[in-house]
């Protein structure tokens, strides 16, 4: 009995194993050595522009490409191929969608673009491409719909991102944050690849209580001008953290409660029509 037991156990941590394998190499991009992202192929061979950022959304780290200067002001874009050697990840079943997070500083016409092929003994079976040109200053989730031209299960998965132009060259300075790649379903999306929510939603910031930083996320299905405040208990604005314009999508701002005192704050997000208040505990 005992003997048929462990056997099962074994089964089940080799399928484990398997599904954990299968999954994509150093997604939240936590692991670097040398000034690498563990399992990628990076731009950094003749100007380092490929770097680790402390600005993540979870976890201790997240990339950080920027157009660097080459060759006398020649622009440089960033570059990040999954694979040491850009060659891929293994896979064994086609993922409907890659979810990510991201943030975006572009130049001029700059946009971000993200591109996933899937591949069967070296044969294409799926792919998909986004553009992303919005500047997003918190990070916000892209979905890459997969769509494949057979019903071929892929063994192989390419995951690419890095900055482009269609004019030509991008700008010197361009940059992006990415973190927290993960497969995930298809969604609906616009045509730059983002998500498309179906209500206004204002979530409970986590963690809380918290200290000194918290994470607010909050859903827009249409654009609107969006005002995200802090307030303390007398009513007194205690942060701004947005105040503009935006797209349809789903948004994380940070609160940064370094320079404030302990106690109950309440942040309120104005969305068009749209108003909802809730409560926040900082505590030192």
């Amino acid at each position: 009995m005992k003997k048929s037991y462990l056997l099962i156990c074994l089964a089940l941590l080799l399928v484990l194993t398997g599904i954990v394998s299968a999954q994509i190499p150093n997604a939240g991009f936590q692991d670097w050595t040398a000034g690498e992202p563990n399992g990628w192929n990076t731009s950094n061979g003749l100007t380092p522009n490929i770097t680790q950022t402390s600005d993540a959304r979870t976890g201790g780290s997240a990339l950080h490409g920027v157009v660097a200067t080459f060759g006398g002001g020649f622009p440089w874009p960033p570059v990040i191929i999954s694979g040491p050697n850009a060659e891929g990840f293994p896979v064994s079943t086609q993922h409907p969608a890659l979810h990510g997070w991201y943030k975006f500083s572009p130049l001029g016409s700059d946009q971000f673009f993200v591109t996933v092929g899937m591949s069967h003994a070296d044969t294409a079976v799926g792919g998909s491409a986004i553009l992303l040109p919005t500047p997003e200053n918190v990070y916000r989730e892209f979905v890459a719909n997969i769509f494949y031209i057979s019903a071929q299960a892929p063994d192989t998965c390419f995951i690419s991102a890095t900055i482009t132009n269609a004019g030509g060259f991008p700008v010197i300075g361009s940059a992006f944050d990415m973190d927290d790649l993960a497969f995930g379903p298809a969604v609906s999306v616009d045509e730059k690849g983002n998500v498309i929510p179906d209500v206004y939603e204002l979530h409970q910031n986590y963690p809380n209580p918290f200290n000194p930083r918290t994470m607010i996320q909050y859903a827009i299905p249409k654009a609107s001008r969006v005002s995200l405040i802090v307030y303390n208990m007398l009513g007194e604005e205690a942060a701004t953290l947005v105040n503009g314009l935006q797209d349809a999508g789903v948004y994380r701002a940070e609160f940064d409660g370094t320079n404030l005192p302990s106690g109950t704050y309440f942040y309120r997000l104005q969305a068009g029509e749209f108003s909802e208040v809730k409560k926040l505990t900082l505590l030192k």
